[in-house]
């Protein structure tokens, strides 16, 4: 069962240790696409940009 559905808002999660700070972190958007292929993937559009991006779900927090 995905943790995603299209529509739900969705937080960017921080990961320590990434060279530099992770610049993306705490960025929020809408999920737009929940992926099959690859499975465990969904496209956020993120608020900041406009830009849809590709995630991991477990990278993300649902808002």
């Amino acid at each position: 069962m995905a943790k995603f559905k299209a529509g739900d808002g969705a937080r960017v999660k921080d990961r320590p240790g990434w060279p530099g700070g992770y610049k993306i972190a705490d960025w929020e958007g809408i999920i737009v696409e929940v992926k099959e292929d690859p499975a465990g993937y969904v496209i956020m559009k993120a608020d900041k940009t406009g830009y849809d991006m590709a995630f991991p779900e477990n990278e993300l927090d649902k808002i």
